[in-house]
């Protein structure tokens, strides 16, 4: 039996992403009067071919945090520098970009290739080539200094419920606490849904092990989440709500660290 050449290989990945392309779903979303196309994988969708889909739909909490973030426009529209990790279907990321005034001063980061060609696609359904977020492969703990020197830091990260591994914890918050600018302002913001094999304390642990320290927001502080919580009450993922919290990571200042 001959062996596939690189060709065929090349061949047979360019047939997957336009077979993926096809697959997708496409919605609009809107979140205090800013809107954007999405696409993403059917939630009904099966993993095929060894390929994680988990970050090719649109979860909730990243809606939530859309919602805080949008509520709370001073932080985003000061920010020299907005990052997302774990950006997957890209959607807080890009009614950030819409909403912030700055669009190119937006990164949006995965670790997984074929999200980011998902990701690729989001942004371009939303934004014309000039003036565009940036989107750019991340995997947490791996390569930083490298991606700092072509990024520099960034006074805004967010995540949206990317921490479902309790292995992923000390990565995340160690690549995160290094691309956080040193303003007084700067700001980790972290949507997560409390599961028993990562439950909130633990967030705050490792977070106050790597140098933060930790605000709870309570879902029923921010406006519209209640709203959105009825609207949504028929989708299967609607459940995952009721065990969500915002975190707001900030770096520990010298008295922080003195009264420990």
């Amino acid at each position: 039996m001959m062996k596939p050449t690189d060709g065929d290989e090349e061949e047979e990945e360019e047939e997957d992403r336009k077979e993926r392309k096809a697959w997708y779903r496409q919605k609009t979303i809107s979140i205090n009067r800013v809107g954007i196309v999405i696409f993403e994988a059917p939630f009904d969708a099966k993993k095929e071919d060894e390929v994680d889909n988990t970050g090719m739909r649109v979860w909730p909490a990243a809606q939530v945090l859309a919602l805080y973030i949008l509520g709370h426009p001073e932080g985003m529209k000061k920010a020299d520098g907005i990052l997302e990790l774990g950006a997957g279907a890209g959607v807080t990321g890009l009614l950030v970009a819409k909403a912030c005034g700055r669009p190119s001063g937006v990164v949006l980061t995965d670790g997984e290739h074929h999200v980011l060609e998902l990701t690729r696609k989001n942004i371009e359904a939303n934004f014309n080539v000039e003036g565009r977020p940036s989107c750019q492969y991340l995997r947490w703990g791996e390569n930083i200094e490298e991606f700092k020197d072509k990024f520099g830091t960034f006074d805004l990260i967010m995540a949206t419920d990317v921490l479902y591994c309790p292995e992923a914890l000390q990565p995340f918050f160690e690549t995160a606490r290094e691309l956080l600018s040193s303003k007084p302002s700067a700001q980790l913001l972290v949507s997560h849904t409390n599961r028993s094999y990562v439950p909130h304390y633990k967030l705050r642990k490792t977070g106050s092990k790597c140098g933060f320290r930790c605000t709870d927001i309570p879902l029923q502080s921010i406006p519209g989440c209640a709203e959105m919580t009825r609207a949504t009450a028929a989708d299967p993922r609607h459940p995952l709500i009721q065990r969500m919290q915002v975190f707001r990571f900030t770096p520990k200042t010298s008295k922080d660290v003195s009264s420990h």
